[in-house]
């Protein structure tokens, strides 16, 4: 847990750093890399790296302290095709950025859109349906060997995890209720782990 925040704080010192000085291609860079070990080691870019979803995390906590609720993801947000038409916006923005010289600053509007957004609706409004990034990892993230697993024997069905992701990656279901996870939207951020009272989610390889 300690690991993952100091890990988190580092690479959000790093973007903060590549921002100001105007080194776009770096950060593109750290993120080309995830993308490709996404494929190996799942989505750890969204959970261990993002400064948004850092800071969005720190909204999480202390909304969560302070017992404040938020809006629900708007049924029109959820369609596919917006997620897609996001993506190509942010391609595009970014190709121009590094192209031609168009000084966009693509990075940290996003930032500033995705902790915004995140101070009145429920972190998934962003994490599921609007960030590119997370549209672009669904991909390597489907085939990834190594992700986050739900060992069958040890689920109880609570719910808990479902109710601590924060990209609605868990559903519950079968008979008996077990706890399933999507590898293509899971964030690796180690939330629904954490939040398991019997241990029952383990980051591994295959079927658990």
């Amino acid at each position: 847990m300690k690991k993952q925040k100091w890990i988190q704080i580092l690479f959000l010192v790093v973007f903060i750093g590549v921002m100001i000085s105007g080194k776009l291609p770096v950060w593109m860079l750290i993120f080309g890399a995830s993308f490709v070990a996404a494929a190996f080691f799942s989505r750890f870019y969204c959970g261990w790296v993002c400064p948004i979803n850092t800071l969005t995390e720190a909204v999480n906590w202390y909304y969560k302290k302070k017992g404040i609720t938020r809006k629900q993801v708007p049924a029109w947000v959820k369609s596919p095709l917006l997620r897609f038409m996001i993506l190509a916006a942010f391609v595009i923005m970014i190709g121009l950025t590094l192209r031609l010289g168009i000084r966009v600053p693509v990075l940290p509007l996003m930032l500033v859109l995705g902790v915004v957004l995140t101070l009145f609706y429920v972190p998934e409004l962003w994490h599921r349906y609007l960030c590119p990034y997370g549209t672009l990892l669904t991909f390597p993230g489907s085939v990834a060997r190594k992700r986050f697993l739900v060992v069958v024997d040890n689920c109880t069905g609570c719910s808990i995890c479902q109710r601590a992701c924060p990209a609605e990656a868990v559903e519950i279901s079968g008979a008996p209720k077990k706890a399933i996870i999507s590898p293509s939207e899971c964030l690796a951020c180690t939330a629904c782990a954490q939040a398991c009272p019997t241990n029952a989610i383990i980051y591994g390889r295959g079927e658990a």
